[in-house]
């Protein structure tokens, strides 16, 4: 067989690539995807599967994904089936992996666990990067990530290193069913504004607390929007309801709803959003997958080139005449050693200012 040669698009192949054995794409008849597990992850990477699509047009994918992306997945159209990953049943799903012989595995969360389920499960080829010293188990395999550039690109990669050519890293989607169409239509008509108001939809939260905006900020916004007629919804996770009311006590701010959907409904009720707002988390890329609105992102631990599209449609905002911005800090257990100036010196006059440009350009 010929050793397979990387697509030319392939990010420096000499220093981030090793093909330990090479294989024929075109016998490839099942594929394993594993991951991707956080939403953010899911919405900005979401142009994966279709391009992998594309490169097997005739193969079984399965996606083995966790709880929270499992709805959204289930309505992806570019996958045959999606199996719920149950960490408590890791050794079961090693053997049905075993059992249904596949060919192929994309391991895209880059887990020690993850890589060793493949190889248990005796699948040939293992596509993965060398984190957390797992290189071991892959077959081809690719090195650390660049946080400096588009992350969806790394995804990306591992087609390329097989003489794939994808395209469109930065076409995200989002997968919705009927039914959730239908809930977003009836939601909008019981919250429609009055004299066709624009509607801002804000999560103010973030599984890492560096990467919350102030209640300043916050508060600022809310009262700054009444004068452009716009009206504000708080759109939360199911056990960020009472926190979220708690904040919007705390900042003064009322006539502010505080809702929670399943994933999939938020996803039909954002196609009828103007404007959405929040820090670096799986809501905005959820936003952006869905086109409609105009996103506002506030960064601070990594650049937005690493996660936002280049598109002028939408504003990332970050505080980068710190030295010290972006940091890097990007695991939750960090701690930031300047008391998060950045996020603190991120004025609501620039998210302002941005909406106001957004409405004149319509």
């Amino acid at each position: 067989m010929q050793t397979m040669k990387p697509d030319l698009d392939f990010f420096e192949p000499h220093q981030r690539l090793k093909i330990k054995r090479s294989f024929d794409p075109a016998g490839v008849e099942r594929i394993l995807v594993i991951g991707i597990n956080q939403l953010g992850g899911l919405m900005f990477s979401t142009p994966f599967f279709r391009e992998l699509r594309k490169a097997f047009p005739e193969a079984h994918i399965v996606n083995l994904v966790g709880g929270l992306n499992f709805g959204l997945m289930q309505n992806c159209p570019y996958v045959d089936e999606v199996w719920l990953w149950d960490k408590s049943k890791t050794w079961e799903t090693v053997q049905n992996i075993r059992d249904e012989k596949f060919d192929l595995a994309f391991l895209a969360n880059g887990t020690l666990r993850t890589a060793l389920m493949a190889y248990l499960a005796g699948i040939p080829n293992r596509i993965g990067y060398d984190k957390d010293g797992i290189g071991y188990l892959l077959t081809v395999q690719l090195h650390l990530e660049f946080h400096s550039r588009y992350r969806p690109e790394n995804l990306f990669d591992m087609l390329r290193a097989i003489g794939f050519s994808p395209r469109g890293v930065y076409d995200r989607e989002v997968w919705v069913s009927e039914q959730n169409v239908q809930y977003a239509k009836q939601w909008f008509e019981e919250h429609k504004p009055i004299n066709n108001q624009k509607i801002l939809a804000f999560n103010p939260f973030s599984t890492d607390s560096k990467r919350r905006w102030t209640d300043e900020g916050w508060r600022e916004l809310l009262k700054g929007i009444k004068p452009l007629e716009i009206e504000a919804v708080m759109l939360v996770g199911p056990n960020e309801i009472e926190e979220g009311q708690k904040l919007l006590k705390a900042w003064g701010v009322d006539k502010v709803a505080v809702e929670s959907h399943s994933l999939t409904n938020l996803a039909g009720i954002l196609h009828h959003i103007d404007y959405v707002v929040g820090p670096d988390s799986g809501f905005i890329h959820m936003a952006l997958a869905v086109k409609k609105p105009h996103v506002i992102g506030l960064f601070n631990v990594v650049p937005p080139k690493s996660c936002f599209p280049d598109d002028a449609r939408h504003v990332a905002l970050i505080e980068d005449t710190l030295p010290c911005c972006p940091c890097y800090l990007y695991k939750a257990k960090d701690q930031c050693p300047n008391d998060l100036r950045c996020m603190k010196q991120l004025d609501a006059k620039r998210v302002l200012s941005a909406i106001e440009g957004f409405q004149k350009s319509i």
